[in-house]
């Protein structure tokens, strides 16, 4: 049996945000958030070390046709 996270369990705690930079991690980002990345990507996110909440509020994108700057602009995940 596997252990159930904070989350799941509804244990009551003070967010840790960190930010989330690494490609992985930002493309789960655009599938929790249902992000429309025909729009624009997230290139920067905090997320909760303990629960993993992604802060809405905190995003950062980019929405410039042909990006080169950002490794989740470019193709195959544009």
């Amino acid at each position: 049996m596997q252990p159930m996270n904070d989350a799941v369990l509804g244990i009551k705690h003070q967010h840790r945000w960190q930010v989330v930079t690494a490609r992985p991690a930002l493309q789960s980002a655009h599938d929790t958030m249902r992000w429309d990345v025909g729009k624009s990507r997230i290139v920067s996110v905090n997320a909760c070390s303990v629960c993993g909440e992604l802060q809405r509020d905190s995003v950062r994108e980019c929405s410039v046709d042909g990006c080169r700057e950002h490794r989740i602009c470019e193709r195959p995940h544009r």
